[in-house]
């Protein structure tokens, strides 16, 4: 998967900076969108509207579907270049502890495409985008950025990463993400799914099969698409 998200230039810092001028980072690449190779889509649907889940409790099912979706669609109209359309879907995402949907956010707020352009909400996405399991892409451009940042921002902008590491990060939200090889490439893919949904999944035919007069044990194990699941980032769909 190629994934370029790269933050070439830093707006005038909000009310309160130290310096009223504008902080210009050479940019390191052309201006041109990141893009996301062979990213999956989701079914529309909603966007997310509920609250935040409790670190300690685990989210409904109607939770995680509605997250999935949100983010699959987002990425969808992302791609498109739909940025205005996709933005409250990859924020929902985002909120909720995807990393790829934290950073295109990130990227959004920087160019102010979709949205008001806003430094520091572009910076402190990136920073939540590129903390624990993540792309390599996302990292090396959190800290690309970082490196770019002259010295007398580096107080304000570190207090905003930690912010947002602290209310949005993976496992805050009971996320988890792998990244691994896509199949028959050297390519990775970062993959994140709720940890929650094995919870979900729906063992009744099961439990009635085994539980039936004279059942025979059973003798091989049993597939895994035997399980209704709810429908994950891999899950496919055409259009938006």
């Amino acid at each position: 998967m190629v994934v370029a998200v790269l933050l070439t230039t830093l707006t005038a810092p909000r009310d309160g900076a130290p310096d009223a001028k504008p902080v210009q980072v050479e940019p390191a690449q052309p201006d041109a969108p990141p893009i996301v190779a062979n990213d999956a889509q989701e079914p529309e649907e909603v966007i997310v509207t509920g609250s935040p889940t409790d670190p300690g409790v685990a989210p409904t099912l109607e939770y995680m579907q509605q997250t999935y979706d949100a983010r699959g669609k987002g990425g969808c109209l992302y791609r498109r270049g739909d940025y205005e359309e996709a933005f409250p879907y990859l924020l929902a995402a985002a909120k909720r502890g995807f990393k790829m949907a934290q950073a295109r956010v990130s990227f959004l707020y920087e160019r102010g495409l979709g949205t008001p352009r806003d430094t520091e909400a572009a910076v402190g996405w990136l920073a939540v985008a590129a903390t624990g399991t993540t792309h390599p892409s996302i990292r090396y451009a959190y800290r690309d950025v970082w490196d770019r940042i002259p010295e007398e921002y580096l107080p304000r902008l570190e207090q905003v990463a930690d912010e947002y590491r602290s209310k949005y990060g993976s496992r805050r939200h009971r996320v988890n993400c792998d990244l691994s090889a896509t199949a028959g490439t050297h390519m990775k893919m970062l993959t994140c799914r709720f940890q929650d949904e094995g919870t979900h999944a729906d063992y009744s035919f099961l439990v009635d099969a085994l539980a039936a007069p004279g059942a025979p044990a059973p003798t091989a194990a049993i597939p895994l698409d035997a399980i209704p699941m709810p429908r994950t980032p891999e899950a496919k769909s055409k259009g938006c």
